[in-house]
């Protein structure tokens, strides 16, 4: 459940809801991928239970890919990760993974997946579920993002019948103006 580096929120949200879904392979082909320069900055949210404030920055890394820093706070460490930006239809939703590349057993990391929303200065964040997934392997980006496309509207992309989507949102933090 390495999701819970991606943002220190991820703890709470996996305590809410069944696991997200992850795959060896992106929804996009990386080498296409479009950064979307509206997700560019710092984000910040709280967690309504403990009133601790998390922090998420967006910069972009190349001519297709992002990079996302999270600090956790218990270790002092910042998290890093690779994100894509991928739009399915009308929908548009954010790939990432670490950025160590390795998970503990030496594999390459796993994506995660999570539908994106940007509206009045908010990141809304709604987490993919694995319960739609069961055992599938997924051969190629396209293969997922055409499982994606068919079940876009189907609820159980997000959460299973029993559980609430895992759902989180950032508040934009303001530019100070140059001086």
């Amino acid at each position: 459940m390495r999701i819970a580096r991606f943002v220190p929120l991820a703890v709470l949200v996996l305590a809410l809801s069944g696991c997200p879904f992850t795959s060896d392979t992106p929804l996009s082909d990386p080498a296409s991928a479009r950064p979307d320069s509206r997700l560019v900055g710092t984000w910040r949210t709280q967690e309504k239970e403990t009133g601790e404030g998390n922090a998420l920055t967006i910069l972009p890394f190349n001519d297709h890919e992002m990079v996302g820093f999270a600090p956790d706070g218990a270790s002092g460490k910042v998290e890093a990760f690779r994100l894509l930006a991928t739009s399915i239809g009308a929908e548009s939703f954010l790939n990432f993974r670490e950025l160590s590349g390795k998970d503990e057993g030496g594999s390459a990391e796993a994506w995660y997946f999570a539908r994106y929303e940007i509206v009045d200065d908010r990141l809304l964040l709604k987490f993919v579920d694995d319960g739609l997934f069961e055992n599938r392997r997924f051969a190629s980006s396209a293969e997922l993002q055409e499982f994606f496309r068919q079940h876009l509207s189907d609820p159980l992309l997000y959460a299973a019948d029993t559980d609430q989507p895992t759902e989180t949102v950032w508040e934009r933090v303001p530019t100070p103006p140059a001086s």
